[in-house]
């Protein structure tokens, strides 16, 4: 099995769980490779610096992967989709974070999680991703041209109200006067609507 990890920050309180989280994937023999960022933040630790330095690193992912471990909160995952992109490697989000909509593994519960997962104990929660292309190009895309929780379409250089044309399948919908429109995934509706005390 191989299984990559991505983390965007390294604080003191979630060194314990990064740490753990190492050490059960390694009792286990399992090709660990840690996203190349978070892996000299993890590195900078002198409490942990040595004993997995046998890790590799990666800067993207390929398909040989099977597991894809986000450590962090929602806004993690959110950037870990950068990297599966549509290769369909699951995620798991362990949430050292706050909040967690997303990332549902509880911190308290990574050894017990990653066994279940060894076990093939879990399902997929199958999410729907957006695309955006715009015509012309649009250079500040780059790479990552599509999103998990919603794509804003704004406006720009101007204090007034825009209009906003919409098509759905090649036909007509209809015109917005706003200041912008969000095309939103049910993943990110939902973790909206969370967030305001709904349902």
């Amino acid at each position: 099995m191989k299984i990559g990890i991505y983390g965007q920050f390294y604080h003191a309180n979630s060194g314990v769980y990064i740490e753990e989280l190492l050490n059960v994937l390694d009792c286990e023999n399992i090709e660990v490779m840690i996203e190349e960022e978070f892996f000299r933040l993890i590195h900078q630790n002198e409490s942990i610096k040595n004993e997995f330095s046998h890790f590799g690193s990666f800067t993207s992912l390929d398909d040989s992967y099977d597991l894809f471990f986000s450590v962090g909160g929602d806004g993690t995952i959110l950037k870990a989709a950068n990297y599966v992109k549509d290769l369909d490697i699951p995620i798991v989000g362990i949430n050292t974070g706050r909040l967690g909509f997303l990332a549902t593994v509880n911190k308290e519960e990574i050894k017990a999680t990653i066994y279940k997962l060894l076990r093939k104990e879990y399902h997929l929660s199958e999410r729907s991703l957006l695309c955006i292309e715009t015509d012309p190009p649009t250079e500040g895309f780059g790479n990552l041209s599509f999103a998990l929780n919603e794509i804003a379409v704004n406006r720009k250089n101007t204090t007034s109200m825009i209009t906003i044309e919409t098509w759905l399948d090649g036909e007509y919908l209809t015109a917005y006067w706003a200041d912008g429109l969000i095309i939103s995934t049910p993943t990110g509706s939902t973790g909206y609507s969370l967030s305001c005390g709904v349902p």
